[in-house]
């Protein structure tokens, strides 16, 4: 009882906001009577594709690492160092069935969903797919115990993540266009991880319901969606550059590299979209439409990320701009004018990156 409320009680309490927002994906979208066949068809839809059930399990294995590192930071915690003197006294069996029984209490609500799609799998006679579902749960549910019982004992010590990152820190020097891309690995993990897999989910979901015949106009509108959600990545971009890199127009470097920089920071950022969307269409699409996808997305996040240098864009009117890119985006490729679009994306922020960047000063709040 005293484990469950400093644990479990806690942890469900912490993430009450996560909890009913993902209680409103699940049940709230949809009519009443409509919520089991929804669920049906999400099910049938994840578990009857590879491409899909590989995205969920990394989705699952997203939320059973928050739940690991929210048993990790508590028991580091100081009002929690009595923990080690009563659990580190543990042995044997009873040791792993508290440390089983505990994280079971955080990853119940993924257990429970995906032991109805193990249901719905068996079935539609997926076999392969219900033994993958079953044996990456109980691997999920396994794992975590080396992590805490190793905590326990050696509480003083780092976690191999953290040697690693200090480790890569003195051996790699990292480029100048490296840096933000550093600093989503490290620093905002959990909204990098969110944007991707959302994205990624996007490409499945659109690959998917095209159905056999391919069509491009199709695919650059899921692609379209994807640039939408790492939107907000951009726009922290400028926040991150204001905050750590204010001195770095001061540099003895050419414009135009600044600006080739900022397009392989975008180019690195969309790898994960690039390569499961060209693995996805690979097969039908054409060389030049695959250029096509790469130069699209990196020009219209060069585009949002130039719009930034003007004074005053906050955050409703660089979203009042996104929704007008996109939308303007969406009629160009609806009428089949691709390049056009890519052309004028980026001779547009081309100008305003040479015209702005020098004259942008970082407002006094985002410094202080």
């Amino acid at each position: 009882m005293a484990l469950s409320k400093i644990f479990t009680l806690r942890y469900y309490a912490q993430n009450t906001g996560f909890f009913l927002l993902l209680f409103y994906f699940f049940f709230g979208i949809v009519p009443g009577g409509q919520i089991l066949s929804y669920h049906y068809t999400l099910i049938k839809g994840f578990t009857g594709s590879l491409d899909f059930l590989a995205l969920v399990c990394f989705i699952w294995l997203l939320y059973n690492l928050k739940c690991m590192m929210f048993i990790l930071n508590a028991l580091s915690a100081k009002e929690h160092l009595f923990l080690y003197g009563t659990i580190g006294l543990l042995e044997g069996s009873r040791k792993w069935k508290t440390w089983y029984w505990l994280h079971l209490t955080l990853y119940t609500p993924v257990l429970v969903y995906s032991g109805l799609a193990v249901l719905v799998a068996l079935k539609l006679q997926f076999y392969p797919q219900a033994v993958i579902i079953l044996l990456f749960n109980v691997l999920m549910t396994i794992f975590p115990l080396w992590f805490y019982d190793r905590k326990v004992k050696h509480p003083g010590t780092t976690s191999f993540l953290a040697r690693w990152q200090h480790r890569v820190n003195k051996t790699f020097r990292k480029p100048l266009w490296l840096i933000y891309i550093y600093e989503l690995l490290n620093n905002n993990i959990k909204t990098l991880a969110i944007s991707k897999g959302a994205s990624l989910l996007v490409i499945i979901l659109t690959c998917s319901l095209m159905g056999g015949e391919y069509d491009e106009r199709y695919i650059l509108t899921g692609f379209l969606v994807c640039l939408l959600l790492q939107s907000l990545i951009v726009y922290n971009h400028r926040h991150f550059d204001d905050l750590y890199l204010s001195l770095l127009p001061q540099l003895p470097l050419a414009l135009w590299k600044r600006y080739l920089q900022m397009g392989l920071t975008y180019l690195l950022l969309l790898a994960p979209e690039y390569i499961l969307l060209i693995y996805r269409i690979m097969p039908a699409a054409a060389p030049l439409h695959l250029l096509l996808i790469v130069v699209l997305g990196v020009s219209v996040l060069m585009l949002l990320r130039s719009l930034l240098y003007f004074p005053g864009i906050d955050q409703d009117k660089y979203f009042r701009w996104l929704l007008l890119i996109i939308v303007g985006l969406l009629f160009l490729t609806l009428a089949r004018l691709y390049w056009y679009g890519v052309l004028v994306m980026q001779l547009s922020a081309y100008a305003v990156f040479l015209s702005r960047y020098y004259r942008y000063e970082a407002p006094l709040e985002k410094v202080d």
